[in-house]
């Protein structure tokens, strides 16, 4: 008996032999956890960019009793004046008009969905950048000359210097839970690092993982940790520079991020042909994004570095 003849994909091919998914893979996106502490300022519309803030220094106590009748010579207020100019970024993607009738994918809408994450990326790295290279910082020596891990010495002592210039926690105390065994955590500065440095953040002998918390509520996004009177919020995007890691030690209105009204986060669409005489064919649409920005530290006392490596 003859074998069945077998009609197989050798002989027919598919014509078309990909399935396009149209469920779009997400790229990775880090946290952005710069600037959730800073106190956001705006300088009125048509106000100049530049934003003006003034402190006055406390007076002394007047510890000096009054002779009877004399008038003591009394004091001068001092002023410190600190000034933050804003600055203007922003950019954009040109779509044809090919791509638009060709390509499956809503190209204008992944466009403004990118530049929203490349907007909030932009503004993270500045903060990030401004405030490391900016603030007075420590290296961790643990008694060495060099930079070593995170340990408890170096981190206690920058806390101590926060709390011995009077900075102020952000966070509260988280009472202990009526479970046995629970512990409150110590009200707290706030430290943004880097993900390298957790496994050395753990290696800290006081190190308590939110996981122990006595509760949940409270932890706030991205948070890892805390280390006595410090809270630990991690990103991919910490600061680093060659082999050392910079963690930024936040006190309570340490910092600032200065915009100007109405002209701060603007996503910008312009139809195909809307470029006039420039696009005489309609043949290019673009989407972008603009905002003016600028972060100011407003008390140098509130903000401290510790430098350390990656274990």
């Amino acid at each position: 008996m003859p074998d069945n003849l077998l009609t197989t994909t050798t002989e027919v091919d598919p014509a078309v032999n990909l399935f396009y998914q149209r469920t779009l893979l997400q790229p990775p996106q880090p946290e952005y956890i710069h600037t959730k502490f800073a106190t956001p300022y705006s300088i009125s519309r048509k106000s100049g960019n530049t934003m003006k803030f003034r402190r006055y220094s406390r007076l002394s106590a007047a510890t000096t009793a009054i002779t009877e009748g004399i008038t003591p010579s009394g004091e001068q207020l001092v002023k410190t004046d600190i000034t933050a100019t804003v600055s203007q970024y922003g950019s954009y993607v040109t779509i044809t008009d090919i791509v638009d009738l060709t390509v499956e994918d809503p190209t204008i809408t992944i466009a403004v969905d990118r530049q929203n994450d490349q907007m909030n990326n932009t503004n993270d790295q500045l903060a990030r950048d401004y405030l490391a290279q900016s603030a007075s910082s420590t290296t961790a020596s643990n008694g060495s000359p060099t930079a070593t891990l995170l340990n408890r010495t170096d981190i206690e002592g920058v806390i101590g210097t926060l709390r011995g210039q009077d900075a102020k926690f952000i966070t509260s105390v988280i009472p202990a839970a009526t479970g046995q065994g629970t512990s409150p955590i110590r009200p707290a500065f706030v430290v943004l690092t880097d993900t390298d440095l957790e496994d050395d953040l753990e290696d800290v002998s006081t190190f308590r993982s939110t996981t122990n918390y006595p509760a949940q509520q409270p932890i706030m996004d991205n948070e890892w940790g805390s280390t006595g009177n410090a809270r630990w919020i991690t990103s991919t995007q910490g600061y680093v520079s060659g082999s050392n890691y910079t963690s930024i030690f936040l006190a309570k209105e340490a910092y600032g991020m200065i915009d100007i009204n109405g002209g701060n986060a603007q996503a910008i669409i312009k139809a195909f042909g809307s470029s006039g005489s420039a696009d005489p064919l309609d043949q290019r649409t673009t989407t972008g994004w603009k905002m003016q920005q600028v972060f100011r530290i407003l008390q140098d006392l509130f903000v401290h570095g510790l430098v350390s490596t990656n274990g």
